[in-house]
């Protein structure tokens, strides 16, 4: 309809149109093959164009002044009926949501707002035509007058309409309701009856029931797990703005993907059905002693640095913001202060005792040692985020983690002092000098107990890295130093199925390149030796890891990945220790709300480098499927 009156504008303005009615589809004289005969076929229906009392058209005949009158008054009476039709729709509406629709009505009612902006649009890029026909009503106003053509009640009228749409589409409804739901498949495949191995160290391949423990194939080893969130969140955009997720799934578990914070362990089966929050918070401005700030209270996640405070992401085969984030999850307050360019913020909560419907905790803080871990259940912590400049960024932190438990100590020291509080400290340092990068981050945790220092020996990490994007391709190189009782909770990388690996220095680097708008390339090395503290990796040990990843975009849906994994194990004395991974990655994008992942993953790793002396070669495989939706 509005190409239309597109046409019937532009014909009117170019005073080609003539009049009286005639029923047949088309005028006699314009052949079908006439440049025009679309557009004059169109306005003839919607009643725009008349022909003579014979029925032609007769193009090629200058109009009369009041055979143009009667086509502008025409073209008005066709605009003034989709004003009336859309004011009508507008009425109807409003009555709806006067009536406080219930939630099934939502939907259709956005829906049709929508259309109705669509249609607005539409009639904005009419403005220049209308002021050419108000202009055409001034030079045929005696014509006009005697037909009682009003051209600027028109445009008041298209006014009105177009300041009605726009306080209805800010009318909302008071919450707004959106999700995500996941369908996960796990099929995990013995080869010559041994197990596979995943990334993270977990045996697929392993048989349930009467074939429990056993070496089985992609049918009996055959994993389902489902997660479904609603997030609801309040509209309004003014005064204290909230919202909430609720989850109910079966990933939660041990034996399924573990907690949001730990990973899982042992074979892949089902956890039990379950319900959890994930966040629930009210976010406010407000002040204090005359300094403004804003407040968020309730379930909400924060997090640092990676190398201080930041939740590792440990479920490498399964995507999900909730699950991937980074932030740890807490029940307290975050205030945040604006000091010019510096942002500066207050957290403190609880930590511990998150817990879903099924009694499995959501996301328990456990600090590695050398010996165990250490579970946090409260923290306070201050985060200074300094601009330096205008190409570089300051981010320091200062955090307390507390244990309600006084028994937890390191078997490892002489004295076996226990301890019940570690606090974490440092920063890093980001400079971007494009196309060169430089990165520098540091921490520190002191372990105490009460007011008391614990250690304060081999309890640092530090980075540097440098960085060079050249649009192309690009490349970092960098080297880290994690002393064995650095007991942060951050995310500084792993190594095989080792997270956050502690009592080890060594070099890292990345090289990538687009090779076409299609084809992309990735490389990672990364080579470890261990320090004279440690239980994870020996003195003159050395731990190697590399990576390669090629990716291909078929089309705008589809996209393919060729990954390989490699870890060497080199001991001081003895046989050096070796796993593979071969992964065949596709995806497949419905649409921007949905898609679906395929992941085939062959595992080869060697005896004795996962589970010590004895233990068998693993050379099974995974096949890991998941779908995603969002509404």
């Amino acid at each position: 309809m509005n190409r239309t009156l597109r046409y019937a504008l532009g014909v009117v303005l170019g005073a080609a149109v003539a009049l009286p009615a005639m029923a047949q589809d088309n005028f006699p004289d314009v052949p079908e093959n006439h440049w025009a005969y679309e557009a004059l076929a169109n306005m003839k229906r919607d009643g725009l164009l008349v022909g003579y009392p014979d029925g032609l058209f007769r193009g090629g005949r200058p109009a009369s002044r009041y055979e143009l009158a009667v086509a502008i008054h025409a073209t008005y009476q066709k605009l003034k009926g989709m004003y009336d039709g859309l004011s009508g729709q507008i009425d109807s509406l409003t009555s709806a949501l006067d009536g406080k629709a219930d939630k099934a009505d939502l939907q259709s009612l956005r829906d049709a707002l929508n259309a109705l902006k669509a249609d607005l649009d539409g009639m904005k890029a009419w403005g220049d035509d209308i002021a050419n026909l108000k202009k055409l009503a001034s030079t045929f106003e005696k014509e006009l007058a005697s037909m009682g053509v009003d051209v600027e009640a028109m445009k008041k009228d298209l006014g009105d309409l177009q300041d009605r749409v726009e306080k209805l589409e800010k009318r909302k409804p008071a919450v707004d309701i959106h999700g995500t739901v996941d369908l996960f498949t796990l099929n995990g495949y013995s080869d010559d009856d041994k197990f596979g191995l995943t990334v993270d160290g977990r045996p697929v391949g392993v048989g349930r029931g009467a074939y429990e423990g056993a070496p089985v194939g992609v049918t009996r080893d055959f994993t389902v797990l489902h997660e479904g969130a609603l997030t609801f969140s309040g509209t309004n955009e003014e005064g204290p703005q909230w919202k909430a997720t609720l989850v109910t799934g079966n990933t939660l578990g041990t034996s399924a993907l573990g907690d949001q914070a730990n990973g899982g362990s042992g074979a892949f089966l089902e956890g039990d059905q379950t319900i959890y929050l994930y966040d629930f918070s009210v976010k406010f401005d407000t002040s204090l002693a005359g300094q403004a700030f804003t407040a968020e209270i309730g379930r909400i996640g924060y997090q640092t640095t990676p190398l201080l405070f930041k939740r590792q992401d440990r479920t490498p085969y399964f995507e999900s913001e909730r699950w991937d984030n980074g932030n740890w999850m807490f029940d307290g307050a975050n205030l945040a202060f604006g000091f010019g360019p510096a942002k500066l913020n207050a957290f403190a909560g609880r930590v511990s005792d998150k817990v879903a419907s099924n009694g499995e905790k959501i996301q328990p803080m456990l600090i590695g040692t050398p010996d165990g871990s250490f579970e946090i259940d409260q923290m306070l912590g201050l985060n200074l985020n300094v601009p330096v400049a205008q190409k570089a960024g300051l981010n320091l932190a200062y955090i307390w983690l507390d244990s309600n438990r006084s028994d937890w100590s390191y078997s490892s020291y002489e004295t076996a002092p226990s301890f019940n509080r570690v606090v974490v400290w440092g920063g890093d340092l980001k400079v971007d000098l494009s196309p060169i990068t430089v990165e520098l981050g540091y921490g520190r945790t002191d372990v105490m107990y009460n007011e008391d220092s614990v250690n304060d020996e081999d309890n640092t990490a530090w980075y540097g890295k440098l960085g060079y994007d050249a649009g192309k391709w690009g490349a970092t190189v960098g080297y880290k130093e994690v002393e064995a009782y650095y007991l942060a909770p951050g995310d500084w990388g792993r190594v095989g199925w080792i997270y956050n690996p502690t009592g080890l220095e060594g070099f890292d680097a990345k090289l990538w390149f687009n090779l076409s708008d299609a084809l992309s390339l990735k490389a990672t090395g990364e080579w470890y030796e261990g320090k004279s503290v440690s239980t994870f990796l020996p003195e003159n040990d050395e731990l190697n890891r590399y990576t390669a990843e090629l990716g291909y975009k078929l089309n705008t849906s589809w996209d393919l990945t060729l990954g390989w994994e490699y870890v060497e194990y080199k001991p001081e004395f003895g046989d050096n220790l070796k796993a593979n991974w071969y992964s065949l990655g596709l995806k497949y994008a419905f649409n921007d709300k949905a898609k679906l992942s395929i992941l085939w993953q062959m595992s080869d790793v060697d005896r004795n480098m996962f589970d010590g002396e004895g233990s068998p070669e693993y050379k099974g495989g995974l096949i890991a499927t998941q779908l995603s939706v969002k509404f």
